[in-house]
Order: C-alpha cells, then sequence, then structure tokens
C-alpha cells in the first residue's frame, strides 16, 4: 500500500496547493478484480468492511441507486458510544470492474451536507490480484485529508480480510 500528496509549496493565499489536499492510496489486494468490484458496490458486503476498526457499517443503514446520478446514503456507527456518522452523495461514473467514481460528505447534526469531495476507485488487473488506487478530494483541510485517510487505510485492512474470508 501507498499513499501520496504531492506538492509542498503555498497555493494562493498561504493556503496548501489543490494536488496536496488530494489523498491517493494504492493497494493490491490478492483477489480477482471482479471480487474486488463485488466488495466495493454489494451493499450487503458493505458491514464486513466499510469503516475503521471501532466502527461498523449496519446493511440496513446503506441506500444505494447503483445507477449513474443514483444517490447513496450509509450510516457509520462507533461501537463505543453508538453514535452514528451518516453521510451520502451521487454515483457519477460506473464502469464495472474498473471504475466507480460518487461525491461523499458527512452530514452535519443539522442535517445537511457537509463538505463535499469526490471518490474514485481505479481497479486494475494485476498478476494474481487486483490493484486499486483509491483517489478523494480535494479536502478542505490537510487535517481532514488525513484523517480520512487513516479510515480508509483501516477500511482497507479490513476489505482485504474479508476477501480472504470470502469465496
Amino acid at each position: 500500500m501507498s499513499e501520496h500528496a504531492s506538492a509542498t509549496s503555498s497555493g494562493p493565499g498561504g493556503a496548501p496547493p489543490a494536488d496536496e489536499l488530494m489523498l491517493v492510496i494504492t493497494r493490491e489486494f490478492q483477489a480477482p478484480i471482479t471480487r474486488v468490484w463485488s466488495a466495493l458496490t454489494d451493499p450487503d458486503q458493505a458491514p464486513a468492511w466499510w469503516g475503521p476498526r471501532g466502527f461498523h457499517t449496519p446493511r440496513q443503514s446503506v441506500d444505494s441507486d447503483f445507477e449513474i446520478g443514483g444517490l447513496y446514503r450509509a450510516c457509520l456507527v462507533q461501537d463505543s458510544t453508538g453514535e452514528e456518522h451518516w453521510w451520502s452523495g451521487v454515483h457519477t461514473d460506473i464502469e464495472p470492474p474498473n471504475l466507480l467514481v460518487f461525491t461523499h460528505a458527512w452530514d452535519k447534526a443539522d442535517g445537511t451536507r457537509g463538505f463535499e469531495t469526490e471518490v474514485t476507485f481505479q481497479l486494475d488487473e494485476i498478476d494474481g490480484g487486483t490493484r486499486v488506487t483509491f483517489i478523494q478530494g480535494p479536502f478542505d483541510t490537510i487535517d481532514n485529508r488525513d484523517a480520512h485517510g487513516a479510515g480508509w487505510r483501516e477500511s482497507f485492512d479490513r476489505l482485504a480480510e474479508h476477501l480472504r474470508r470470502s469465496p
């Protein structure tokens, strides 16, 4: 697994440059591309791997209209407190089994959507498995980019475990 955030110079007004606000994670899974695609897109598999350790995504919280322009919404529940974190977005590109793109925003307490990013999963067949290139951003801050990176890395660890367990 590797992570990349390029450029270190400041953008306009001292803000980080746009490419520095992008999260890029590349991960290789020892599973065929069709199994990885299925795990990424099948709501019934979401509870097995969505979210970092210490959180879970109840299947009944996942609502997805899996088509371009289709909406999705789901909830991440913190195991120790039961606190719910809802997120939602729109599927903007779906090219099975290689490309999945959607918007992502956390819901605020008042029911409005928070800062929105774009998420891309690019899947490529490699010898013996699948390489997933994950891109999310641009984020509003480097701290938010880094926090999402930590969560996604743990989710991908859980995805690898799920793929090893499932046929």
